[in-house]
C-alpha cells in the first residue's frame, strides 16, 4: 500500500481569485497571492481571508525571510519585491545587465541572502530565464536562459542542486550549483511529463518532489531517483503551487484556481524545511 493512498484535501478558504504562491508563518497564517487582482492575501488560522497589500501588478509567489518579512515575485511589476508584515511594499531588484526583468514567477531563498528567481515574462511560449539575486548587495546575474516558461523553483536539502519546472516543455529540470552557487551546471531532465504544465514545486523531508500539475489537477510525487510515485487529484484542474507548514511541518498547503481555494492535507512525511518558502521552528 502506498503512503499516498487516501489523501484528502480540506478547504481552508475560498473566493480567492487566481490563488498562487503560498507560504506559512509560525502563527498558523498562510500568505498567498491573488494573481489577477494584484493582491497579497492573508488567511488566518480560522480561515478568515483579508488583504495585506495591493501591488498594482501580477504577484506570483511569496517566500518568507527569517525576519518574518516576505519576498514577492511580481510579473507585471517586473520585480523582486519585499513586503513587511504591515503591508509596506518596496523593490529589491528589477534589472539585470542593465535591462528590466521579463516578469518574475517564483523564487527560493538560499543562504546568505541569495535568491534564485524564475523570470519567464508574460508570454507562455517565449524565452525565460533563471536569475540569481544577492539581496544584500543588489547584484543580479542570469544563470540560465532560453527556457520555455520557467516556473516553480526550489533547492535540494543539501543546497547543491537547483530544481526548475519548465512548464511549456512539461518537465522538471535539475542543475548542479557551481562556484558557491554563482553558476549552474548543464541542465538535466529530472522528470518528463507526458502532458500538462508543472507549476509550483516543493520537497518533502525524504526527498520526494511534489509538483503541482496545472491542467491535470493533480499533485505529482516524484521520488529522489526520478520515478513517478503518485498523482493525487486535487478537486479541480488548475492547481498552481504547494508549500509545507504547520507546527510539525507536515501540513501541505495547495492553491487551486478552479475552486478559487486554499487547500490543505496531512502529508505522510514532513516537509523539507531548509529552503521552504514557509517559516519553520
Amino acid at each position: 500500500m502506498s503512503p499516498f493512498d487516501g489523501i484528502q484535501w480540506n478547504i481552508l478558504a475560498t473566493g480567492i481569485v487566481s490563488p498562487e504562491g503560498p507560504a506559512a508563518d509560525l502563527m498558523g497564517q498562510i500568505f498567498l497571492v491573488s494573481r489577477w487582482t494584484g493582491r497579497v492575501m492573508r488567511v488566518d488560522a480560522n480561515g478568515h481571508t483579508s488583504e495585506l497589500v495591493f501591488t498594482g501588478g501580477k504577484p506570483q509567489s511569496i517566500a518568507f525571510l527569517k525576519s518574518g518579512e516576505m519576498l514577492l515575485a511580481d510579473a507585471e511589476n517586473r520585480a523582486l519585491q519585499q513586503v513587511t508584515r504591515t503591508g509596506m511594499l518596496s523593490n529589491v531588484a528589477n534589472s539585470v545587465d542593465g535591462e528590466r526583468f521579463f516578469g518574475p514567477n517564483d523564487l527560493v531563498i538560499a543562504d546568505e541572502g541569495i535568491v534564485y528567481l524564475t523570470d519567464p515574462g508574460l508570454v507562455f511560449h517565449g524565452d525565460g530565464r533563471v536569475l540569481r539575486i544577492d539581496t544584500l548587495t543588489g547584484q543580479t546575474k542570469v544563470l540560465a536562459d532560453g527556457l520555455k516558461w520557467p516556473n516553480g523553483i526550489t533547492l535540494t536539502d543539501d543546497g547543491r542542486t537547483l530544481m526548475v519546472a519548465e512548464s511549456a516543455m512539461h518537465r522538471v529540470l535539475r542543475y548542479e550549483l557551481l562556484g558557491d552557487g554563482k553558476d549552474l551546471g548543464s541542465a538535466e531532465v529530472f522528470y518528463q511529463f507526458d502532458d500538462h504544465h508543472p507549476d509550483g514545486i516543493a520537497f518533502d523531508a525524504v526527498g520526494n518532489l511534489l509538483v503541482a500539475m496545472s491542467g491535470s489537477g493533480t499533485v505529482a510525487v516524484v521520488s529522489p531517483t526520478g520515478n513517478l510515485l503518485a498523482s493525487i487529484p486535487t478537486g479541480g484542474t488548475k492547481c498552481t503551487n504547494c508549500v509545507f507548514g504547520g507546527d510539525d511541518f507536515q501540513t501541505l498547503y495547495l492553491t487551486e484556481d478552479d475552486q478559487q481555494a486554499l487547500l490543505s492535507t496531512r502529508w505522510p512525511f514532513s516537509g523539507q524545511k531548509r529552503f521552504s518558502r514557509s517559516l519553520s521552528r
